[in-house]
C-alpha cells in the first residue's frame, strides 16, 4: 500500500533523516509518522536532565520509560484543550486563557481555576498566567494541613480531642502521605478505626463478668480463667502426646521402645550440652506410656516438662479431679479441655487488636463520634481543597506541555539538537575537562558493565568517568573522544566534570574502551607500535646483560678466594685470545654488511631511494588506514545511547563537524604572546639536518669519483704502498 501524500520534511542529520519539528503543525505530524521512522522508540527517563514534573506527566504508567504512545496520547489532549497553538509553537511556558479551549471539560476546569489564581495574585485584569505563579500556588496549597485526596494532618484543628483522634487513628491503623512529606488520616481511614474499635469492645464485651456472677460460659474459672487456660495451653499438646502413645502401647507393647530418640540418633549428640540435653528431654515422652490411657500423677514426670505439670495440676487438675486423686485418666482430660472450649473459641474470635492498646474507655469516648464528626468536617474541607489541587494541575500540564512538547520531541522523535551547536540534547549530561582539552558529549550510565558491552560497537574511543561531589550522589557517564588522540587519558586520571546544572564535579576515569579517535593518530599508530616494541626489546636485553654482568662479577669475586691454593691448569683453548679473536671475525663481518648496504644504496638514484621507503611505508601503513577510515566512517553514536537504556531505530552517524565539536581543545584568547622557544629550536635543528643533507648530495654529486682516477694510477698505487712500506 502506497502511503498518502504528506507535507512532512526530513531533514538528513549523520546519514539519517529525521523529521523537521519546529511548529504546532510539525507536531501534528508525529501523529501521522510511523513509529518505525522515529529515531528513538523508547527513552528511560533518568537518562534525560528535562522537568521532572512534565517527564511524570509523560510517563503516566509510571515505569520509567517514555514511549511512542505516550508521547502521541500527551500531543492529542494538548490540541484538544488549546485552541490557539502558537504558544506551543514558540515553547512558552505563559499561557493566555483565549487559547485554552472552553469546549472540553478539562479546559473549562483550567480556566476557572487560572481565573481564581489570578485574582488571588491580585491581577483580576490579567488574561495571562505563568508556570511560576501555578506552581506558587500549588506549593502553597500542598503545604496546608487539608490536602488533595482528603488527606488530614492533626494540625489541621485548633481542637485538642480531634487532633489526638487524628494521631490515633494513625498510631493504631496507620494513615496517608501528606504532600508536605507527613502523613495524615482520610475518611477511610477515620471508618476503619470506628470500626475497629466498635468490634474490640463488642468482642471484650463478652468475656465482662457482671459482679454478681462467679462465672460465666466464657469464663468457666471466673477472673482465673486466663491464668487456667494459659496453664493448660502449656501442657495440652504435651498430655495429647502422651494419651496417643498410650493408645499404640495398648495396641502393641513393642510401641514403647519406638518413643523418643533412639541409640543411633543420641550417639552423635553432645549430651554434655546443655541445649542438646534440654532437646533430648523435650523430645522424650511426659511419662512412660501404659496400657490402660492413664497418667499417674506421683509417678516421675519428665524433668523439661515438670514446672508446668505442677502448674497445670494445681490450676485445674486438683480442682477438676480432687486432690485425692492421683490418676489422670484419658476421658478426664477430655473433659477438662472441653471445659475451655468458649474461652479458646471466644479468644480466637477477638476483633480490633490493632486498637487495643487505647483502652476501652478512650475507644468508647470515641465512638460517641463527637470528636469524630470534626474531623469528618476537616475531611469534607480537604475535598473541596482537592478538586482546586486537581484544577491547578491541569493548568500546569497545559504549561510543561506547551513549553516542552516541541523540545523533547526534538530530542525522542527527532535528534536535530544532538547535530546542533548552539543547543544541548536533553541525554546530554554536561562536559568533562581533562588532558587540557574539553569534552562534550556525556551519556548517563546505570550499569557500566551492560553499557560497556555494548559501547564496544559503536567503533566509538569511550572513556567511561565516576562523577562524585558535595550534594550529590555519585554515577557514572560515558564520554566519547571523538578528534585528536588518546594522549594522557589512562584509567585513574582525574578531571573535572560540568553538569548540566551548572555544577563543578569531581570525575575520574575508571575504564576505557580503545578506538580509532582520528586519521592522524591512525597514520602514527604503527610507529608507535613499533617504538614501543624497539624500546621494550631493548631494555629486554639491557636487563638481561646487566643480570648477566652481575652473576659473572658475582661469579669472579668468589673464585678469586680459592685460586691461590689451586695448582696452575693449562689454559684453555676457548680463553682470552678466542675471544678477541671471534670478537674481530663479528667486527669484519658487520663492517662487511655495513660496506655491502652503502655500496648496494651508492648505485642507487636518490629517486628509488626515497621511493622505496615510501613504497614501504606505504606498505605498513595502508591496511592500517584502510580499517581506519573504515571504522571513524562507522561511529555510530546511537550504541552509546542503546548502552544507556534507550531503544534507537536508526544509526547516528558521527560526521566531522560533530567530532571536530564533541571533542575540542580550546583556543587562547585572541592577542596572547606566546615564547615559541620550542619552536626554535626545531626549525634551527631542521635548518641544520637540512643543510647537512644538502652537502652531502652536493659532494655525492660533484666531488671526484673512484672512477675518475687514471688506470695507470690505481696500479702503481700497490708499488708505491709496497715501497714505502
Amino acid at each position: 500500500m502506497t502511503p498518502a501524500r504528506s507535507d512532512m520534511t526530513f531533514r538528513r542529520f549523520g546519514r539519517t533523516y529525521h523529521l523537521r519539528i519546529e511548529s504546532a503543525e510539525d507536531l501534528r505530524h508525529i501523529l501521522d509518522l510511523d513509529d518505525a521512522h522515529w529515531v528513538a522508540a523508547s527513552a528511560p527517563i533518568d537518562t534525560l536532565h528535562c522537568d521532572h514534573v512534565f517527564l511524570d506527566l509523560l510517563d503516566f504508567d509510571h515505569d520509567g520509560r517514555i514511549r511512542p504512545f505516550e508521547l502521541k496520547q500527551a500531543i492529542r489532549w494538548a490540541f484538544d484543550t488549546l485552541r490557539d497553538t502558537a504558544g506551543l509553537s514558540t515553547g512558552s511556558t505563559n499561557l493566555r486563557l483565549e487559547a485554552v479551549n472552553p469546549d472540553t471539560e478539562d479546559g473549562r476546569c483550567i480556566l476557572t481555576a487560572a481565573e481564581k489564581i489570578l485574582l488571588r495574585l491580585g491581577g483580576d485584569r490579567a488574561n495571562e498566567i505563568t508556570l511560576g505563579q501555578v506552581r506558587q500556588i500549588k506549593r502553597t496549597e500542598e503545604a496546608r494541613a487539608l490536602s488533595e485526596a482528603a488527606v488530614v494532618l492533626a494540625e489541621a484543628t485548633r481542637d485538642e480531642q480531634a487532633g489526638a483522634l487524628i494521631q490515633d487513628v494513625i498510631s493504631t491503623v496507620g494513615g496517608m502521605p501528606h504532600p508536605s512529606g507527613k502523613t495524615g488520616i482520610t475518611g477511610v481511614k477515620l471508618d476503619e478505626f470506628l470500626r475497629e474499635a466498635r468490634a474490640f469492645l463488642e468482642w471484650r464485651q463478652r468475656g465482662v463478668i457482671d459482679e454478681d456472677q462467679g462465672t460465666t460460659t466464657v469464663m468457666p474459672y471466673g477472673r482465673d480463667t486466663p491464668a487456667a487456660f494459659a496453664a493448660l495451653q502449656s501442657m495440652r499438646d504435651k498430655l495429647d502426646q502422651f494419651f496417643a502413645q498410650c493408645e499404640a502401647v495398648s495396641l502393641d507393647p513393642t510401641f514403647a521402645q519406638r518413643f523418643g530418640l533412639s541409640p543411633t540418633q543420641l550417639d552423635p549428640l553432645d549430651l554434655n550440652d546443655p541445649a542438646v540435653m534440654r532437646n533430648v528431654l523435650e523430645q522424650a515422652p511426659l511419662a512412660t506410656p501404659t496400657p490402660q490411657r492413664e497418667l499417674k500423677l506421683d509417678q516421675k514426670i519428665n524433668p523439661a516438662y515438670a514446672e508446668s505439670f505442677k502448674k497445670l495440676r494445681e490450676a485445674l487438675l486438683e480442682p477438676e479431679l480432687g486432690r485425692g486423686v492421683t490418676t489422670l485418666t484419658r476421658d478426664d482430660w477430655t473433659r477438662i479441655k472441653r471445659m475451655f472450649s468458649a474461652y479458646n473459641d471466644w479468644l480466637h474470635s477477638k476483633a480490633g487488636a490493632s486498637v487495643e492498646s487505647l483502652g476501652s474507655e478512650k475507644l468508647q469516648h470515641y465512638l460517641d463520634e463527637h470528636e469524630a464528626n470534626k474531623v469528618r468536617s476537616l475531611i469534607e474541607q480537604s475535598q473541596t481543597t482537592a478538586l482546586v489541587l486537581d484544577n491547578i494541575r491541569l493548568i500546569e500540564k497545559l504549561l510543561l506541555y506547551q513549553g516542552n512538547l516541541i523540545h523533547f520531541s526534538n530530542n525522542y522523535v527527532s535528534f536535530p539538537d544532538l547535530y546542533a551547536r548552539d543547543r544541548i540534547a536533553l541525554f546530554d549530561q554536561g562536559n568533562l575537562i581533562m588532558d587540557g582539552r574539553r569534552f562534550n558529549l556525556a551519556v548517563h550510565v546505570r550499569d557500566r558493565l551492560e553499557h560497556a558491552k555494548i559501547a564496544r560497537t559503536s567503533n566509538i574511543h569511550v572513556l567511561y568517568v565516576e562523577i562524585t561531589g558535595p550534594g550529590i550522589t555519585r554515577y557514572e557517564a560515558a564520554v566519547a573522544v571523538t578528534s585528536g588522540g588518546q594522549g594522557n587519558l589512562y584509567v585513574g586520571k582525574r578531571g573535572v566534570f560540568h553538569d548540566v546544572t551548572g555544577h563543578e564535579l569531581d570525575a575520574r576515569i575508571v575504564q576505557v574502551i580503545e578506538n580509532p579517535i582520528s586519521l592522524r593518530e591512525a597514520i602514527v599508530a604503527p610507529f608507535k607500535r613499533l617504538a614501543t616494541a624497539v624500546v621494550g626489546r631493548i631494555e629486554s636485553i639491557a636487563v638481561t646483560a646487566e643480570q648477566k654482568l652481575d652473576k659473572t662479577g658475582g661469579d669472579a669475586v668468589t673464585g678469586v678466594k680459592g685460586a691461590a691454593d689451586l695448582p696452575q691448569q693449562p689454559r684453555a683453548p676457548g680463553g682470552m685470545g678466542s675471544m678477541l679473536a671471534g670478537g674481530g671475525i663479528a667486527v669484519a663481518a658487520l663492517g662487511s654488511s655495513l660496506a655491502f648496504i652503502t655500496k648496494t644504496l651508492s648505485g642507487l638514484t636518490t629517486f628509488t631511494i626515497l621511493a622505496a621507503v615510501g613504497v614501504a611505508i606505504l606498505a605498513v601503513l595502508t591496511p592500517t588506514l584502510i580499517m581506519a577510515l573504515i571504522k571513524l566512517r562507522r561511529r555510530d553514536l546511537s550504541a552509546i545511547l542503546e548502552g544507556s537504556g534507550w531503544a534507537i531505530n536508526s544509526r547516528m552517524r558521527l560526521t566531522r563537524a560533530q567530532s571536530m565539536y564533541f571533542t575540542q581543545r580550546p583556543p587562547y584568547p585572541a592577542g596572547v604572546h606566546r615564547m615559541r622557544r620550542r619552536m626554535l629550536v626545531t626549525a634551527v635543528t631542521i635548518l641544520a639536518g637540512a643543510s647537512g643533507a644538502g652537502w652531502a648530495i652536493y659532494r655525492y654529486h660533484y666531488s671526484p669519483h673512484e672512477s675518475a682516477i687514471p688506470a695507470e694510477e690505481k696500479s702503481a698505487q700497490p708499488n708505491g704502498a709496497g715501497a714505502s712500506g
